[in-house]
């Protein structure tokens, strides 16, 4: 009966899909398994910020296991009150606001009203589970017993109804006055079933705490969604019909195919600019009084898409939404979902801090890593995050750098995105805090730091040895193959390290194998230093004893180029097995300077400017101090800007 019903479910919606499919999906492409599928109605109650919903869901089994049961993400639970796991000891600064004294209406809510299996009336048992902190208040996630087991390959099919009341805005999701309302992970979903990495297979379904991000399963989204007709509504996926019900109210019809979730927005006060890229679909919804910036988000969006495409892959998806929220709603900005993202930009921003692109591009190219790849952001957020971060850097130096001001350009002050990536790490209060690779739950301290910075420069750092061509070839293959799974770091390291066996000689290869092991799986700092040059005359030639040291505990090979009065250069590599070393060198003239890593490819040194010796004057150290001043104060610069 349940194969059945199964069969006339799936006719009813490919029915329903193809007579009012305005969408341009590529006719029959299915790029992932789509094990969990979603139809879901939403009533949207203005008034009351609030939806309720029906829903059905559709899950494969592909686990040579029998499943029992489900685990279900209630996301929104995390904001019913001070007890949850995401706001306990952190109500004084949430996103910089106070809300220790909250009103009750204030706060948001998820209720499953009703659970059942496709054609039985039984309602399934049900409890909220808390497996990472044992918090019985926690009711981020709730545990569903079956009647009975889904074998391997078979299909379960549940109808929920469930409410969802928005939250005034915390984090990303919620509400802001003029009736602006963000819907983001706001019904019940499904966790990812799969194997650890011990091979046991069950539920990855963790609770929502602080740091942690989002981890879903492929498949498709049918989402109608009734609203007040004032209302501009966007969402993930494809616009396939927009039905005007003759109450004053609008049935908005979306479908997104290959997706890990499902985000929307309601504003009435949205315009919307429509633009293009290679057949791929951008829209943009923005307050009137932000229409200035639409060249900047738009361009910003082109450059991400042609710069990703060429160096990554193309862009599986047939659009991508932006939505740039009103100065009230900010607090919803900043985030990235499946074919949607958020800005967040400010009336009269200026155009010589270029973080408003930055920003944009960031979120954009999650689409790549987050919901293509879709690596775990609970588990391993560097996957994501640190990927991220790189490509952002590498899209805003291809565009917007000519020097050192791809970032900032104001006044007389430059600075780079790259700069930026590198003070985030380098400026970290304790550096070896904890390793990148952490589960994200377990990461205190400077979370930005050491899963976007340190992670990026340990990516660009492996660039500048491997070479432009072979990196971004390795980039090619790893979305390549990756795309529509979910990697893991054994995915990433593998190729990488196969791709340095096979195209590297001994010391750049031996590079990247420490940048990989030391830097991704120990704490372990570089600080390499010149800390001695000293000559003397013999005859007709000249000793020298030149003292280099690595000042903190990252071994690693690195170049040493020394240059001598008459012009000639001499270079050598230290393998560093040993932290602290002397070179004896012999020449016919004087040593005039020493430099370590000279082409600056080890971009994790925290100190750079304690690489080099010059034997003439000390007035390029004096330059390199001003010049650290000047950074420091670029930066300061820089983020108070962006706070503004």
């Amino acid at each position: 009966m349940q194969r059945l019903l199964l069969v006339i479910y799936t006719v009813l919606s490919c029915c329903l899909i193809s007579a009012q499919n305005l969408c341009e999906f590529p006719q029959n492409q299915v790029l992932s398994e789509r094990l969990a599928n979603y139809q879901m109605e939403v009533v949207l109650n203005h008034n009351e910020k609030l939806i309720t919903g029906t829903q059905t869901i559709e899950w494969i089994n592909n686990s040579p296991d029998s499943v029992n049961h489900v685990e279900m993400y209630m996301y929104l639970n995390a904001f019913k009150d001070y007890n949850s796991s995401y706001l306990r000891n952190t109500r004084a600064n949430v996103m910089g606001q106070d809300i220790s004294d909250r009103p009750k209406e204030d706060w948001g809510y998820i209720t499953l009203n009703s659970v059942k299996t496709l054609g039985s009336d039984k309602e399934l048992s049900r409890k909220y589970i808390q497996k990472l902190d044992g918090n019985e208040q926690d009711e981020s996630v709730i545990r569903i017993d079956l009647i009975y087991d889904i074998a391997p390959g078979d299909t379960l099919i549940l109808n929920t109804e469930f409410v969802s009341k928005l939250p005034r805005t915390i984090a990303r999701v919620g509400y802001a006055e003029n009736d602006f309302q963000f819907f983001v992970h706001c019904y019940p979903k499904l966790g990812v079933f799969e194997a650890n990495e011990e091979g046991i297979w069950g539920w990855n379904c963790h609770q929502f705490l602080q740091h942690m991000e989002f981890y879903g399963e492929f498949g498709t989204y049918d989402m109608s969604i009734t609203t007040d007709q004032k209302m501009q509504v966007g969402g993930s996926g494809c616009r396939v019909d927009r039905v005007d019900n003759n109450d004053g109210t609008v049935k908005h019809v979306f479908r997104a195919e290959d997706v890990i979730d499902f985000a929307w927005v309601a504003y009435p006060d949205f315009e919307i600019h429509t633009d293009n890229w290679n057949g791929i679909d951008i829209e943009l919804f923005y307050p009137d009084h932000h229409k200035n910036h639409v060249p900047r988000i738009v361009g910003a969006v082109k450059n991400s898409l042609e710069f990703m495409h060429e160096h990554v892959g193309a862009y599986p998806y047939p659009k991508i939404t932006v939505m740039d929220p009103p100065a009230l709603g900010m607090r919803s900005g900043f985030m990235e979902y499946p074919t949607f993202i958020t800005g967040g930009s400010f009336y009269g921003f200026p155009k010589a801090v270029r973080s408003l692109e930055s920003l944009i591009v960031h979120e954009f190219c999650h689409q790549y890593f987050m919901a293509v790849v879709a690596t775990n952001e609970k588990e391993a957020p560097w996957l994501d995050e640190g990927f991220v971060t790189f490509f952002e850097d590498d899209i805003m130096e291809a565009y917007y750098g000519e020097g050192n001001n791809s970032l900032v350009d104001m006044l007389g002050y430059k600075m780079s995105n790259i700069d930026k990536t590198r003070n985030e790490y380098v400026s970290m209060r304790n550096r070896r805090q904890s390793v990148i690779t952490e589960k994200s739950w377990k990461i205190s301290g400077d979370y930005k730091g050491l899963i976007y910075a340190k992670t990026s420069l340990i990516l660009r750092s492996i660039k500048n040895v491997m070479g432009d061509e072979l990196f971004y070839d390795l980039t090619r293959t790893y979305f390549d193959r990756q795309k529509f799974t979910h990697a893991r770091k054994s995915d990433f390291v593998a190729l990488v390290r196969h791709t340095a066996q096979q195209h590297l000689d001994k010391v750049t290869r031996n590079q990247v194998f420490a940048l990989l092991e030391i830097g991704l799986d120990r704490p372990d700092v570089c600080d390499f230093a010149v800390t001695a040059v000293e000559s003397t005359k013999q005859n007709n030639h000249y000793l020298s004893s030149i003292t280099l040291q690595q000042l903190e505990d990252f071994v690693i090979p690195v170049e040493i180029q020394i240059s001598y009065t008459d012009g000639s250069i001499e270079n050598v590599i230290w393998e560093v097995s040993d932290l602290h070393k002397v070179i004896e060198v012999k020449s016919s003239s004087p040593v005039e300077s020493v430099v370590i890593d000279p082409e600056q490819k080890l971009l994790i040194d925290v100190n750079l400017n304690n690489n080099s010796y010059t034997g003439e004057s000390n007035s390029m150290t004096v330059t390199k101090y001003f010049s650290r001043a000047l950074y420091w104060t670029q930066n300061m610069v820089q983020s108070i800007t962006a706070l503004m």
